[in-house]
């Protein structure tokens, strides 16, 4: 019975941080998303990336930025492996995708 509690407490404490870290990774994606409207706003156009947003984008970055055409982008983050969630500006939806 022992056994059983601590499975069950472990695999609770599991889901709580991976719930957490995924809103972590939705709210700096929310972020890079509003950065990129505001520069398009100001600058009539895209950035190239996000070094032209003042920030770094890394191999472990909680949330990516893409370029597709001049007038639209994507932005996505890892929800598990060969799944991801993917802000489309065209439809300003988020479908998962994988």
């Amino acid at each position: 019975m022992k056994s059983v509690i601590k499975i069950l407490t472990i695999v609770l404490l599991i889901g709580i941080y991976n719930c957490e870290f995924k809103n972590d990774r939705q709210e700096y994606a929310e972020m890079l998303i509003e950065k990129v409207e505001k520069f398009k706003k100001t600058n009539n156009r895209l950035p190239k990336d996000v070094t032209e947003l003042g920030l770094n984008e890394k191999i472990d970055s909680p949330a990516f930025y893409e370029m597709e055409t001049d007038s639209t982008y994507i932005v996505w983050y890892g929800l598990s492996v060969g799944v991801s969630k993917v802000f489309k500006s065209s439809t300003k939806k988020w479908p998962e995708e994988g």
